[in-house]
């Protein structure tokens, strides 16, 4: 491969798994520069997400993590086959929450409260930086009542943040503040931003990443007790904006939100009756929402509280679907109607999904597209920069 151009073994190597190019960096100094670079490493997740390639599904337990391989467990074969998933956060419970999941890295809690941003495909991590609950006192409030979180890429300055929202009810039934920080993972700090205009209604109900912005379910104010509003938090400008919901004639149901392909879902839970999953094809675009498929209570086994669409097959004619906790099964789009759950799966779960990438939870090693620590002497810098320079004209 040693006469090919440099673009040309970009395009064969982003097709393998990230787990296959971490060892493909032994080659030699060039292959290992190449990997390690940030056009490269871009390269290679758009190529996973494009071809819907090099997608995993994470199983939690309350105290294990499992994983397994999208296409080999759940495309090509009947049978699962599942992974003990060892993370950064190992206490003496090892359950963890999933806070988000982006681009292949996840941001993971344990139950001490820890938090880490973690890339399993190259089993590096960083812990965030602990940000304790403040107690407010403005005109009486109490303590925080309420929190939540949210992760998600600002790709406006390639960043990636995770947002927390904590809310402190007050003196009356219609006061409260909704204190909102950031952190950066570029940066490495928290700060603070505009208070969301908003009630949480829901602890522990994380948001959901779609199209730049993080979404959550809420209300108007304490009092209404009522979660009927979307709302969305820009990561690039870091506003607020609520977002257009599909229209209904019958109102009374629960919404959930979800993401599949990028694209933002809704979901009408009509409890114990039915649940209706809609995507949102142009975002922003209200006339764009599109009623994907519905799942009745008779199709499921037990009562149907909740559903979550995970990804869809690689046809495109199914999609995998979690529903409360219990199972997992695939939804037949054409046929209009849930296929046989799959066996193998725990008991109780909570299930997310993650590609395989490279991407760094140290970005800044990326700065000026090199690829080594910023404590990196020059020296070190100059020599790898004389191996690209050379364009692979070593004998591989």
């Amino acid at each position: 491969m040693s006469g090919l151009p440099l673009e040309m073994i970009a395009e064969i190597l982003c097709r393998l798994p990230a787990k296959e190019l971490l060892c493909c960096r032994s080659v030699s100094k060039p292959w290992c520069a190449l990997i390690d670079g940030p056009n490269f490493v871009k390269l290679h997740l758009k190529h996973s997400m494009d071809t819907s390639s090099n997608l995993y599904i994470i199983l939690r337990t309350t105290s294990h993590v499992h994983y397994m391989d999208f296409e080999q467990n759940l495309v090509l074969n009947d049978c699962v086959t599942l992974k003990e998933l060892n993370h950064p956060l190992m206490c003496y419970n090892h359950g963890i929450k999933v806070l988000g999941s982006v681009n292949g890295l996840l941001c993971i809690s344990n139950v001490v409260d820890d938090i880490a941003v973690w890339n399993p495909s190259t089993r590096k991590h960083r812990v965030v930086p602990f940000l304790p609950i403040e107690l407010k006192r403005y005109f009486g409030t109490k303590s925080c009542s309420v929190y939540v979180f949210g992760f998600g890429y600002d790709s406006v300055r390639d960043d990636y943040k995770l947002v927390r929202i904590a809310q402190f009810g007050g003196g009356g039934k219609r006061s409260f503040e909704s204190e909102v920080k950031v952190y950066s993972l570029r940066k490495q700090s928290w700060r603070r931003i505009g208070d969301m205009p908003y009630c949480v209604h829901y602890p522990g109900a994380n948001g959901v990443f779609a199209n730049g912005a993080l979404h959550w379910v809420v209300g108007e104010n304490p009092e209404s007790n009522v979660a009927n509003i979307v709302v969305a938090l820009d990561l690039g400008v870091e506003d607020y904006r609520e977002v257009l919901q599909p229209e209904y004639k019958d109102k009374n149901f629960y919404i959930d939100l979800g993401v599949l392909r990028g694209c933002l879902c809704f979901l009408a839970n009509f409890l114990g009756e039915r649940v209706d999953v809609w995507m949102m094809k142009e975002y922003g675009v209200k006339e764009s929402w599109t009623k994907l498929f519905s799942v009745a209570q008779y199709e499921v086994i037990g009562f149907l509280r909740s559903l979550k669409p995970l990804a869809y097959s690689k046809s495109g004619d199914e999609v995998l679907i979690e529903h409360d906790n219990l199972d997992l099964c695939w939804y037949d789009l054409k046929r209009k109607q849930v296929k046989n759950r799959i066996p193998g799966i725990p008991y109780s779960f909570e299930a997310d999904t993650f590609v395989e990438s490279l991407i760094s939870v140290n970005p800044n090693r990326h700065l000026d597209g090199r690829t080594q620590d910023e404590d990196e002497d020059s020296k070190d810098r100059n020599k790898r920069d004389d191996f690209l320079s050379e364009g692979f004209k070593l004998v591989l």
